[in-house]
């Protein structure tokens, strides 16, 4: 893991202004924030088009920014992503005319492109930080809607052997889960989950917890995600995808790898991974070699 691409100067500075930005201002904040491999490669037309704002609100966002112009801006950008650019360019060019017989090729290569894209981002300090949060932590609550619900779902029980962790945002949808929440404090972690388009539902809850004193771990694809701005620690994966709104791969691998970290840090793993394989030895098939065939005659 090296440096994340949303720690480098140009993308901090970005996030610590996002508060203070005018609405015009902010949605060009935002564009970058959220998509800053894209907007390299835009023209001031087209990065206005795509964020919904005018030429002039993403010049006056470059100045606001401590730039000369726009063109000062984007060559920062481009310096600031010259490492991570050269992947997703290929995968432009991959997908680019891609036929009915070679779409499952192409399109696993997205998944490829935002695994790795998400290994050379993701902050190792970021990670160890969230790891040692969910081990000290009393309880965790795992909280996920819309297709999030299943990767919340994945991750909490993948947890409950090794941390007291359970699924918020499970049957009663989220008047259950405020339920559950109203009991979290300080000494708790909601590990929150969502990716375009986000969950309304996810934000207020975690906000709620955070009134309440908890902790908020957000998995999420950017810090213009609106569950960023909750968050105490946030980690942030590639989830571009050329027909789904989010991928999913990369928050799955991420999920793992904290399982497997806190797992880790836990003293008792030997432990507890032999009782529960014990505790599941009932409910597993396992192959039974073939009887002898009996000689003929008896």
């Amino acid at each position: 893991m090296t440096t994340s691409l949303h720690d480098t100067r140009l993308m901090q500075r970005v996030q610590q202004a996002l508060p203070q930005l005018t609405p015009a201002l902010r949605k060009v904040a935002e564009h970058l924030l959220r998509h800053p491999l894209l907007a390299a490669t835009q023209g001031i037309e087209e990065w206005a088009r795509a964020c919904d704002a005018s030429p002039a609100a993403v010049n006056r966002f470059a100045s606001s920014m401590g730039y000369a112009g726009f063109a000062a801006l984007k060559a920062e950008l481009g310096a600031t992503l010259q490492a991570v650019a050269s992947p997703l360019n290929k995968l432009a060019q991959q997908l680019d005319g891609t036929q009915s017989h070679d779409t499952f090729g192409k399109l696993i290569a997205v998944s490829q492109t935002n695994l790795q894209t998400t290994a050379d981002s993701l902050s190792a300090a970021g990670f160890e930080a969230v790891v040692a949060s969910l081990c000290a932590a009393r309880r965790v609550y795992v909280l996920g809607f819309g297709n999030s619900y299943y990767l919340a779902g994945l991750a909490a029980s993948n947890l409950a052997p090794y941390c007291d962790a359970q699924l918020a945002s499970a049957e009663g949808g989220n008047e259950n889960a405020a339920y559950k929440l109203a009991g979290a404090g300080s000494e708790d972690v909601v590990l929150a989950i969502t990716l375009p388009r986000y969950s309304r539902d996810t934000v207020q809850l975690a906000r709620f917890a955070a009134e309440r004193g908890a902790r908020i771990v957000a998995i999420t694809d950017s810090p213009a995600s609106p569950l960023a701005a909750v968050a105490s620690h946030a980690l942030y994966v590639a989830a571009e995808h050329p027909v789904l709104s989010a991928a999913n791969s990369a928050v799955l691998a991420l999920i793992e790898a904290l399982v497997a970290a806190v797992m880790l840090r836990n003293p008792d793993v030997l432990r507890l991974s032999a009782e529960l394989s014990e505790s599941l030895l009932d409910y597993l098939y396992i192959d039974q070699p073939l009887a002898a065939p009996r000689p003929r005659g008896q």
